[in-house]
Formats: structure tokens, sequence, C-alpha cells
């Protein structure tokens, strides 16, 4: 096939991915030391950030870069193509995706299980790297199922038996929600014979009405498993606390957000507006959005846990993201576009936070943080930062979200959307706010649980060292690095969403696409 308008062959969509799968090999290599190791994996990983960040700007330049990998059938290849969309997605990946290597270096301590945690991590991230940059379904599905599958090594990494049944129940939810979207890539190839993304959709517009609602409820339940919309999310609250806070960062922050990425792709690059609204599916979509972002910020509220409370939140928020979708509206999916870069780097700071909470005092739950602000100020700023952006609060990156998610709702008069939109940032005031209460202002009690037997109760890691050590103010920098990191971005991207390269710019160009036929 020929390049159309705009492609242009290129390798480097296929290096992104190639690079961390280097990393999988050398996680596995025997005779090398820690040092030697954790350098060659992340300089892959910091490279793979490289390529990402200049196929942005090839996508800026009006270029589309495509490398074809595999030729699966006489009519079907794997491809890579990177558009505005996936350029931004890719970026995201990479970018939390190596301040999570970096962390996991201090928090995942030495034995047989730190290799193998390496070489699921690194293979995920190519994997998820994969579905940003593919340019079919076909693609999309091979990579989307292989990081799914490949996840659950890294949810009963501890080998407790919370995590192994957090694990089961994971791949439970994983299979069926994969099947269904086989299904869907199925019946779509049955349908329109071809599978290639295309802004503005390919699905035909007189194709069987009762065909075209069967592939659309497939994917939209196959991707929303994955996305923990409300009722498919009975995973992700076991999932989460299992997981090693530097994947649960990368889990809540990217890879949930693949199922509401899978949804973006089948909405408008398969289905197309057009038929998306003929077919009078968006007010069933907007209504299991809105009570996802609801019924999941509810749920935080009763969480003692704090990871827990954490992977509610992410339920609601990827909510976010499925509404915007719903409403069909430029405007406002921009604004979901932009979300999910922002929610990204916002619930990894929160995550890498309660991993340095539980690494040097044990504590994990809400009662336990009390007066943990003074103990380790630098990763109670972080996580404050983050969840006052969580919540919408002005200059971080949330509010700019929250106010483009706001506008796009008022230009297209969807008046009760907006009003889950304020609900949602006033629910997640109520089950954050507390966690920066207790860590600055609630006293101390007398004998409150802390250090290894506060850890052993909750199930979470055991910190390093004597109690002596663990007087220690303030993590390594190894994550503590990481975390401040990923929490300056969330005010970054608040400051300057509107320079050039920013989520903004790219969100406005993925729009063009979809709404414009561009």
């Amino acid at each position: 096939m020929s390049p159309s308008v705009g492609v242009v062959v290129s390798w480097w969509p296929g290096i992104a991915v190639a690079l961390p799968l280097v990393g999988v090999a050398v996680s596995a290599a025997t005779g090398w030391s820690e040092r030697r190791r954790a350098s060659v994996l992340a300089g892959l990983t910091f490279g793979s950030l490289l390529v990402a960040l200049g196929l942005i700007r090839e996508v800026l330049a009006g270029r589309m870069p495509e490398v074809h990998l595999l030729h699966m059938t006489a009519q079907l290849w794997m491809v890579l193509r990177v558009d505005a969309a996936g350029a931004l997605y890719g970026a995201t990946v990479a970018a939390l995706g190596l301040l999570a290597l970096t962390y996991a270096f201090g928090y995942v301590q030495p034995g047989p299980r730190r290799a193998r945690f390496f070489a699921f991590f690194m293979a995920c991230l190519a994997c998820t790297l994969g579905v940003a940059y593919a340019g079919n379904l076909l693609t999309f599905l091979v990579f989307y199922e292989a990081f799914s599958v490949l996840t659950y090594a890294l949810v009963v990494h501890e080998q407790t038996p919370a995590a192994i049944a957090a694990g089961t129940k994971y791949i439970a939810y994983i299979l069926v929600g994969g099947s269904l979207v086989l299904a869907g890539v199925l019946l779509t190839f049955f349908l329109a014979g071809d599978l290639a993304f295309v802004g503005g959709g390919f699905l035909p517009v007189d194709a069987p009405r009762g065909q075209l609602l069967t592939a659309f409820w497939c994917f939209v339940v196959g991707f929303g498993v994955k996305a923990a919309l409300v009722p498919l999310h009975g995973w992700v609250p076991d999932a989460h606390p299992a997981a090693p806070a530097p994947f649960s960062a990368v889990l809540s922050g990217v890879m949930v957000a693949a199922g509401a990425f899978g949804i973006m792709r089948v909405v408008f690059d398969v289905v197309g507006v057009g038929l998306f609204t003929s077919l009078g599916v968006a007010p069933w979509l907007t209504a299991i959005a809105a009570v996802t972002i609801l019924v999941g910020a509810l749920l935080a509220l009763g969480q003692e846990d704090l990871k827990r409370r954490l992977a509610y939140s992410t339920i609601s928020q990827m909510g976010y993201l499925t509404l915007a979708v719903s409403l069909a509206g430029s405007g406002v999916m921009a604004g979901g576009l932009v979300h999910l870069v922002h929610h990204a780097f916002m619930k990894g700071t929160l995550f890498f936070c309660a991993g340095l909470w539980i690494h040097v005092t044990g504590a994990r739950r809400l009662g336990e943080l009390r007066g943990v602000g003074a103990r380790m100020p630098l990763t109670t700023a972080a996580f404050t930062l983050a969840a006052l952006g969580m919540i919408g609060v002005p200059p971080l990156s949330g509010f700019v979200s929250k106010w483009w998610l706001g506008v796009g709702m008022l230009e297209i008069g969807a008046g009760a959307a907006l009003a889950v939109l304020l609900a949602g940032a006033l629910l997640a005031a109520a089950y954050l706010l507390p966690v920066v209460y207790a860590a600055y202002f609630a006293p101390t009690r007398p004998g409150a649980a802390t250090g290894a037997g506060a850890a052993s109760r909750a199930g979470g890691a055991t910190p390093t060292g004597d109690p002596a050590s663990r007087g220690a103010r303030e993590a390594p920098w190894t994550m503590l690095g990481p975390t401040l990191a990923a929490a300056a971005l969330t005010l970054a991207f608040g400051l300057g969403s509107h320079l050039r390269g920013f989520p903004l710019q790219l969100a406005e160009r993925a729009v063009l696409a979809w709404f414009g036929g561009g």
C-alpha cells in the first residue's frame, strides 16, 4: 500500500516499541551488576522517551510516521502509524514509564523477584507504546492483549495471598474483556473489509443496524473492563493495592487509560461521529460515564486503605474520558485528551507518594498517616500538589483539563454533564483532602500503628532497615526524585498549557482529524 498524503515511512515508531523490548533481555541477563543493569534499562527507556518526543515533532510538522511490522494475512498488516492522539498518548506512556522505572530501582528489593519485575515491566511498557502507535485495529488488539496478560505477573509480584487473589480476579476480567474486543474486531472486518484507523471512521453507514450495534457494544464493554467503567470495575480496587507502587502508578496512569483510549479509537477512527450519533448509543454511553464518575468517587470516600482510595479515584477519573467521548463535541474531546495526560502524572504522583509512605513508615491506612507531613515534608508536599490538581485547583494541570472539559460541555449545551463534572471535582476534594489533613494537621495518636507491624497488617511492603533507620525523613532520591518530577509536571502542564508541543496543541490536532476530516 502506498503511503497516503501526510504519511511518511519511518522506523522511529518501531524503535520506540523495540527499545523497551531490548530491556526485557537485559533484565533477564545473568552476570550483570545491579548498577549496570539499572543504567542500561534507564538508558533504553530514556531513548524511547526521546523517540516519542521526536514523533510529536513529526506530527506537529504535518507528518504521520508509519512502519509495517508483520504481514499477518493477505489483507492485514500489523502496522504502526503515529497520529496526534497516538503521539500524545505514547509520550505520556514513555515519560511516566521512565519515572516509574527509576522509582522502582529503589523500591523493588533485591532478590530473585527483582529481575522478573523489571522484565515484565519493560515488556508491558513496550506493548503499551504499541497500543499508542497502532495504525489499525489488528495491531491495537495484539499489543492490547499482550500487555493485559503480562500485567498479571506484576499484579501478583509480591505473591501474597491477597496478591494472588487480586491477580486471579484481574485475569478473569481481562480475558472476558479481551474476548469481546476480539469479537468486535472480527465483526468490524466482516462489515468493512478493513481495519485501518481513519479520522472520521470507516464502518459503512448502510450496514445492518443490529450488526453495527453489536460491534460497538462489544468494543465498549471489552475496552470498558480495562477502563474500569462501572459495573466492570471490580478488578481495580484489588489489583492496585496488591501491585508494587511503581507499577500501580503506571497501571493507573496509562494502562487503565488504554481502555478509554480504545473507546476513543473506536468512536472516532472506526465508527465516526456521524454514525455514532445516528446509532443512538451516545446517551447510554453518557449515562455509563456519569455513573462511573460518581460511583467511583463515592466508593473512594469509604476507603481507609490509601491505595484502594486512589484506585477508586482512578475509576472515577476514567469516567471523565468516557464522558468526553460520549458527548462527541470537538471542544470537550480536546479537554478529554488533555485530561488523559494530566491525570497520568497526577495519579502517578499520588501512587508514588503512597509507596514512599509505605516504604519508609509502613503506613498505608488513613489513620496511620497522622503527622507524616512533618516527618516526610517533600513527599507530603508532592502528594498535596497532585491532590489539588486532581480536584481542579488553578493553576495546576487538573484545572486546565477540567476547564476545557467544562467549556466544551457549555459549547454543546451539555449542562447535566457539566453538573456531573463539578460534582466529581467536589467528591475528589472530599476523598483527597482528608489525606492531606491527616498528614499535616491530625495529632499523632500514642501507640499509633507504624513500621513493620502496620505494613504487615495492611499487606504492604516491609519498611527498610531497623526502627532507627525508619526515622529517616525521606526515602532515597532514586524514589523521591521521580516523585518530585511527576509533581513538577503537574504544575508545568498547568502553567504552560498554551505552549507549542504541550498536550493541548496535540489534542486540538487530534480533534481536527476526528471532527474535520483532516
